[in-house]
């Protein structure tokens, strides 16, 4: 494939900008252009690293962050010592040779055939750091002043495309808010910081008798609640889930009880650029005698044995009496109940049914 021209490279970029998808493309195609293997973008926070690499050194990277050289990457640390913030580096700029020799981090990049790099860090408009950086397979050598020097012209571009994807990336979690708003859904947007960005009329309700918004992060009154929620979120922030969760949470006072959906906002760049972890959707419920199927499934993706244990309780049984109905033993209805307990976040069996028990959509949001 023949190289990029420089004109066509800058509109790539910029492109990037608003179709986050281009990134990785961006990232291969310059690489290419400065005579690279491989390019990868990644934050740095506080609170989590997110990272996107072109396809053929996304392995690597997995590698390399299971490693935990993705928190102690002694490339960006000695770039800050030296006040290069902002700045293009090169291995060279940063490490003697008998350091780069010494240090693990570049054993584990030789032994996968690479081990040069040519990077800067920049800032957009949010808390965390950006890092764009270019591998090259050790056999060819440091990168040229001449292929840095390209670098660091598209390098400002580099930071203004990063600036735009980031508002537009807080722009896209406004517009699910406002659809939320819209059908009259309570609805809110977590942070990576896991504070809370954007919040709706609706959500705004629920705070601070049941959500309060701490300096360590969002938190939900009710205890039992909150921990799953605590969990939810750190598992977010660790990408260790791409799944939606559901808790329960009680009423307070004249709050009615509703149930927290924690949606993950993910796919493409998004990570690298919105500084949004996830979405708030908070149901409202109403009383009612007992739990549609479907609406029990839908809250809380509780499989048709669990669903029937549920409405079960709620209808007055106890397990002893609803084991021999369902053809099942009683042990079998407990580990049942404790995955109910596990996806709706609460811990007892009488809070169960006192939530339960009222579970149904009311015509309008909380």
């Amino acid at each position: 494939m023949p190289t990029l021209s420089p004109d066509i490279m800058l509109d790539r970029i910029y492109e990037a900008a608003v179709v986050p998808e281009q990134w990785e493309p961006v990232l291969r195609d310059f690489s290419e252009l400065i005579g690279g293997w491989g390019g990868f973008l990644y934050t740095i926070s506080s609170q989590s690293s997110h990272w996107l690499a072109t396809r053929e050194s996304q392995e690597i990277y997995k590698k390399f962050v299971a490693e935990g050289f993705g928190e102690h990457n002694h490339r960006i640390e000695r770039a800050i010592e030296r006040g290069l913030f902002g700045c293009v580096v090169s291995d060279l700029d940063l490490f003697t040779m008998d350091e780069m020799a010494r240090d693990p981090m570049y054993a584990f990049l030789r032994a996968h055939g690479i081990g040069w790099f040519a990077g800067c860090m920049f800032s957009p408009p949010h808390e965390d750091s950006l890092v764009l950086s270019f591998e090259r397979p050790y056999a060819r050598g440091p990168f040229e002043p001449s292929n840095l020097r390209i670098f660091d012209q598209f390098r400002p571009h580099f930071a203004r495309s990063a600036l735009v994807s980031a508002r537009l990336g807080l722009e896209r979690a406004r517009g699910a808010i406002d659809a939320m708003t819209a059908i009259g859904l309570a609805c809110a947007v977590v942070g990576r910081s896991k504070r809370l960005v954007i919040v709706n009329d609706l959500f705004n309700r629920l705070i601070p008798a049941q959500v309060q918004d701490r300096r360590e992060r969002v938190r939900l009154v009710q205890e039992s609640a909150d921990k799953k929620f605590a969990e939810t979120l750190d598992a977010l922030l660790r990408q260790e889930s791409e799944k939606s969760s559901s808790i329960a949470v009680q009423g307070q006072g004249e709050q009615p009880p509703f149930v927290l959906h924690v949606i993950p906002i993910r796919r493409a760049a998004n990570d690298i650029f919105s500084n949004c972890s996830c979405l708030l959707v908070a149901t409202a419920v109403a009383r009612a005698q007992a739990p549609p199927v479907l609406l029990l499934q839908g809250l809380f993706d509780l499989t048709m044995a669990e669903v029937r244990l549920v409405r079960g309780l709620v209808n007055g049984g106890t397990l002893a009496a609803l084991a021999p109905q369902f053809g099942v033993e009683v042990s079998t209805l407990r580990v049942q109940l404790k995955s109910v307990f596990a996806k709706t976040g609460l811990s007892s069996q009488q809070d169960l049914v006192a939530l339960l028990s009222s579970v149904t959509l009311p015509k309008t949001g909380v």
